[in-house]
């Protein structure tokens, strides 16, 4: 068999085939690369997304707030503790509840807020637990107006009666180097905040 005769009886096929298959081979590339770019943004997304989240929880796990327990609790006070604690968490902060405790109308399930009286009632203290639950919401409203030196900006300082740019950012640096207002009182510590000042201070501020 004369093979020279055959691929020259058959030279066109066989080129048409060379260029049929690298045409399908080109194709195949291109599509698989095109495919590859439109998968990278949104393989992107996901570790970011859950990088957003991460930073959002532990922002809600840092921030610091205050709670006064009161009580059948074993140690009432002032407790520190953080946004995502619930009642229960606050409690178990003061000791836990006593045996005379009624936890039946307390709920523990609810998130702790800045400020927040956590009162725990004896069983059968009927009219001393309403007492105190009616002057802690009462407490609470008053708060809501008033202006929070460990958390309000220089601008809502300056509202204050008497207090300036510059008296804003004495009480914002005050609070930043001792940790914050234990309380109102501790205003007078800064220079410009006398006993007349406070006075006028007072009932507009709290900590």
């Amino acid at each position: 068999m004369d093979y020279r005769k055959l691929i020259q009886q058959y030279k066109q096929y066989i080129i048409s085939g060379i260029i049929l298959f690298s045409i399908t081979c080109s194709v195949i590339v291109i599509v698989l690369v095109n495919s590859r770019q439109d998968t990278l943004p949104e393989d992107e997304l996901v570790p970011n997304s859950v990088s957003s989240l991460q930073s959002s929880d532990q922002e809600s796990t840092i921030a610091q707030i205050y709670v006064d327990i009161k009580g059948a609790v074993e140690k009432p006070g002032l407790y520190e503790g953080t946004l995502n604690m619930r009642v229960w968490d606050a409690v178990m902060l003061a000791g836990g509840v006593k045996d005379i405790a009624d936890t039946k109308r307390v709920n523990f399930s609810e998130r702790i807020a800045d400020q927040m009286v956590i009162y725990i009632p004896e069983i059968g203290e009927e009219a001393q637990s309403a007492e105190n639950n009616s002057q802690s919401e009462e407490s609470q409203s008053e708060d809501v107006n008033k202006i929070n030196l460990n958390q309000a900006s220089e601008a809502e300082l300056q509202t204050l009666p008497g207090v300036g740019q510059k008296k804003a950012q004495e009480i914002i640096r005050y609070r930043e180097e001792n940790d914050g207002f234990k309380t109102i009182e501790e205003i007078k510590n800064i220079s410009g905040f006398g006993e007349k000042t406070f006075e006028k201070l007072k009932d507009a501020i709290t900590s």
